[in-house]
């Protein structure tokens, strides 16, 4: 599965939002946009959701694409939407 995803840095906590009516996951972490520390977070947050997740587009964007990989993407959305 390969979600958008549209990340907000300085957040309190690491998160995501699957509630809204927008088709684009929102991910908030606490790291900042400095040296590919929030692309970090944002991978190493989706990869406990996930056995592997890779980032296909949107380096230097808060936009970002990602390429999921899991045995069982429901397994994954039941992790997302909880």
């Amino acid at each position: 599965m390969t979600p958008d995803i549209r990340v907000y840095c300085h957040a309190l906590l690491d998160e995501i939002d699957a509630t809204s009516e927008v088709a684009q996951l929102k991910v908030r972490v606490t790291a900042t946009p400095i040296d590919s520390a929030a692309n970090k977070a944002v991978l190493k947050f989706t990869a406990s959701l996930a056995a592997t997740v890779t980032l296909v587009r949107g380096d230097k964007n808060r936009s970002k694409a990602m390429l999921i990989t899991d045995t069982n993407a429901a397994s994954v959305l039941s992790r997302i939407h909880k």
